[in-house]
């Protein structure tokens, strides 16, 4: 369809304030002489911001690209403490939501507005759920002590009953919140703004998806504790070993030294008879203790990366749910049809990216072998 078409098919109003006095659509802003100029302004600003987004993330896999390829052990060892199975769930959500997008844009050029509008709801909801499988994975982490750099420190008596109680009080809040939300916003979708209504119907969808991603990533984590905890119990008990095998060689060099140096009966008395601390500083010098397997005590550098990572991707999963609300909100107002669909089209492209990061996160941190 051809420009002149498109302004042809499109409302038309006043512009007294136009720097050329011409009319123009409602919908081009008055710096542009035509929508065609408009829409490659558009799309050449959001491939910048995207590119500077790449640019941005690129930073982040370069970092662990270096401490990956210097200790490989570390997150060999490290990635069991993830479960690849919320991993592939995430993936799987976040897949169907660029589908959603991509589906959408199309409703806009045919001018499908249902379609247009419960697409962009549904990858909200996709998000929603997103979010809620991840503060699962975040809360366990941090409740068995698994946190970055020199935090770290796991704890082998942690009693995941507490986490799960408060898991389901929050999944309670959720639900109840989000679906009070959805009323909320169904019924004022009807009045004289429903580009708000369906706002507020949205932000419940995300709120109750969230509740729902909880729900199913605590039952899949459940199965994951008893991995945990056979791994923390496993960890200490090779520390305890340890011990024990230095406590052996110890005991090995003092028989040594004391067949090579043999004690007459009278330094036998007088060891008897002087003080411990005296006898202490004869005794023959244990071995120094073997060094600590590496990858226990620098696991902290791989969840350095992986909340860094993980947490800057999700702070740009809660920017595309407040640009996709944005454009529900327009959605509900009418704004989009074959005419114009930019922001749509811009948003989508976003969204596209945040889940393309994610497919490249999901292998690195979950499936390292």
């Amino acid at each position: 369809m051809s420009t002149a078409e498109l302004t042809a098919t499109t409302p038309q109003h006043d512009q007294d304030h136009h720097a050329e006095g011409h009319d123009h659509p409602e919908w081009l802003a008055h710096h542009f002489e035509s929508p065609q100029q408009q829409t490659s302004a558009a799309k050449l600003g959001v491939w910048l911001f995207l590119a500077q987004e790449v640019l941005f993330f690129a930073g982040l896999f370069a970092a662990y690209a270096v401490y990956r390829a210097n200790h490989p052990e570390v997150f060999l060892n490290a990635h069991h403490y993830l479960n690849p199975t919320l991993g592939a769930f995430n993936t799987i959500v976040l897949l169907a939501s660029s589908l959603a997008v991509a589906w959408g844009v199309r409703a806009a050029q045919l001018n499908d507005q249902k379609t247009l509008l419960w697409t962009h709801i549904f990858t909200l909801a996709c998000a929603g759920m997103f979010m809620g499988v991840k503060a699962v994975e975040y809360m366990y982490k941090l409740y068995e002590g698994l946190y970055w750099a020199g935090r770290y420190a796991p704890d082998p008596e942690v009693q995941f009953g507490v986490i799960q109680h408060n898991l389901v009080w929050t999944v309670f809040w959720c639900m109840v919140i989000g679906v009070a939300t959805m009323g909320f916003g169904w019924k004022q979708k009807s009045g004289p703004k429903p580009g708000r209504g369906w706002i507020s119907f949205s932000v419940g969808a995300v709120i109750a998806s969230a509740g729902a991603g909880i729900v199913i990533a605590n039952g899949i984590q459940a199965y994951e504790v008893e991995s945990h905890m056979s791994q923390h119990v496993a960890a200490a008990h090779g520390e305890a070993e340890l011990e024990g095998l230095e406590g052996i060689a110890a005991a090995e060099a003092i028989d040594k030294a004391a067949e090579a140096h043999p004690v007459d009966e009278h330094a036998a008395e007088g060891a008897e008879a002087a003080p411990e601390g005296e006898a202490a500083e004869h005794a023959p010098e244990a071995p120094a203790p073997a060094p600590r397997v590496e990858g226990e005590v620098n696991a902290g550098n791989f969840f350095s990366i992986y909340f860094a990572m993980t947490g800057v991707h999700a702070l740009h999963i809660i920017g595309g749910i407040l640009a996709i609300l944005w454009i529900v909100g327009r959605i509900g107002r009418g704004d989009f049809g074959p005419h114009y669909f930019d922001p749509v089209e811009g948003v989508g492209l976003y969204w596209h990216l945040v889940d393309l990061v994610w497919i490249f996160l999901f292998p690195l941190l979950y499936l390292i072998h």
